[in-house]
């Protein structure tokens, strides 16, 4: 006799539950170190049933924390929108960052400062003007340059720059845990001021 189709909401409690057998281990220690294996074992499942619902262990992990990213996009899409003023707009969209960052520390370790293992396989890489936050920066730049308020030079490159010196920032104290560096809100803040006396006209 054919087992019954499983259906749509038994589907959904299933991925759930795995999902949330993940999440539990990310709390519980490094999330560059949970296999699938170890995600099956917790969550009671077989190791193959995981493989039908995500197509791998980084497919479960940007699972756990699409959600708190696509919030992060909708607040910065609201900053780009509403911010006619370009230096104030990039102020924002800087500070809507360290925020995410702070405020969702397992997230923005998990999802930002994750660094592949050389045995897994590079991801497909979308284009950078893809990339929301980046763009939003971009045009912010376009906007203050057009308005002489910020200096010149290449709006791909200064997008870049700004985005690379605030995540370094966040990303420090937690990347060399062993040094005692000042609270990471701190760098990051006084990284923000520092970004924008760069580019900004003097």
């Amino acid at each position: 006799m054919p087992r019954p189709a499983i259906t749509p909401k038994k589907r959904l409690e299933t991925r759930e539950h795995i999902r949330a057998a993940a999440a539990t281990l990310v709390r519980q220690g490094s999330p560059e170190k949970i296999t699938i294996r170890a995600v099956a074992k917790q969550a009671g499942v077989s190791v193959g049933t995981i493989y039908k619902y995500f197509e791998d262990i980084s497919d479960l992990g940007r699972s756990l924390w699409q959600e708190p990213v696509d919030e992060l996009r909708r607040q910065m899409s609201d900053i780009a929108k509403n911010n006619d003023d370009p230096v104030n707009r990039i102020r924002a969209l800087l500070q809507a960052y360290a925020d995410f960052a702070h405020k969702n520390h397992r997230v923005f370790r998990g999802a930002f400062l994750y660094v592949r293992p050389d045995s897994r396989q590079l991801p497909d890489q979308a284009a950078l003007k893809d990339e929301p936050f980046f763009r939003y920066l971009e045009t912010a730049i376009a906007d203050g340059q057009e308005a002489g308020v910020f200096v010149d030079g290449s709006k791909k490159m200064l997008a870049q720059l700004l985005w690379a010196a605030l995540h370094g920032a966040l990303a420090l104290p937690h990347n060399i845990e062993r040094v005692a560096f000042d609270p990471s809100e701190q760098i990051a803040a006084a990284m923000i001021d520092s970004i924008m006396v760069m580019i900004q006209k003097s």
